[in-house]
Parts: structure tokens; sequence; C-alpha cells
């Protein structure tokens, strides 16, 4: 598996992997808004096929990473861990001091994956997502 920066041609599998993992998908244009932005960072993981990928919003001294998926069928196999690590180190690399991201409660595979990146918990978001309604756990790591 390589990661590598997501390109406009990798958005249409993005979208796709993006349906099969959350209720409320971001649309193909939402990524490629995003894409063409210069305050974005957005990787895939790719084995063959893309097979997950990573967004982040870099602001001031600090990384907001707005969305993390790998497709069912491959998960177990590293491909979280690689995208977490390489999110983390396009972040120092872009000055960034911390990175921060919001999991829902429920998601305790993603909260393990975080904590063994050394993110840890800093606050709640009552209610923050949507079909089902459900609290976020706020997470921040230093970098």
């Amino acid at each position: 598996m390589i990661i590598r920066k997501m390109t406009f041609e990798d958005v249409k599998t993005v979208a796709q992997i993006e349906k099969e993992c959350f209720s409320l998908p971001w649309s193909e244009a939402s990524f490629e808004d995003s894409l063409a932005r210069e305050d974005t960072v957005f990787l895939v993981c790719e084995d063959l096929d893309v097979v997950g990928y990573i967004g982040m919003y870099l602001s001031f001294e600090e990384g907001e990473i707005t969305n993390v998926a790998v497709t069912p069928s491959y998960r177990q196999r590293g491909c979280g861990n690689l995208l977490i690590q390489a999110i983390k180190e396009e972040a120092k690399a872009r000055a960034a001091e911390s990175v921060i991201l919001e999991v829902r409660v429920s998601n305790v595979p993603a909260i393990s994956l975080y904590k063994k990146h050394g993110f840890e918990e800093i606050g709640i978001r009552k209610n923050f997502y949507e079909h089902p309604s459900e609290d976020a756990i706020i997470m921040k790591v230093g970098i």
C-alpha cells in the first residue's frame, strides 16, 4: 500500500468510499471544492486501487481532520494507520503544532486507532452527528 496526495481523478472513487462509510456522505463536488483549496490536504491509500483516504484543513498552527475512511473490505490491513501517520507528517511539514478531529462516541475502532497515534480526548460535542443523532468526542494530538 502506498499513501499519496489525492488527485481530481481520485474523486469518484473517494466519493464512493464515502458513501459506503458514512450516513451523510460528502458529494464529489465537495471533494473537488476541497481539493482546489490551498488550505487543505487530502491523501489516499492505494493498493492497485484507492481503498482509503483522509482529509485535513489547515488553519494557522492547527490541522483539522475532516474525514477518514477505509473501504470495509480493506479494514484491519494497516491503511488507517498509514493515513493517520502521513497526515500528521503533512501537518508538521506545514508548520501545524497540533491536529484535531471529531469521532462518533460509538466508533470504538476509530477511537482506538487515534489513541494509538497519540490523540487524546479533550471534549464532547453534543448531538454533533445526524442519522443517527450522536455525540462526538473531540480528540487532539500535538505534533
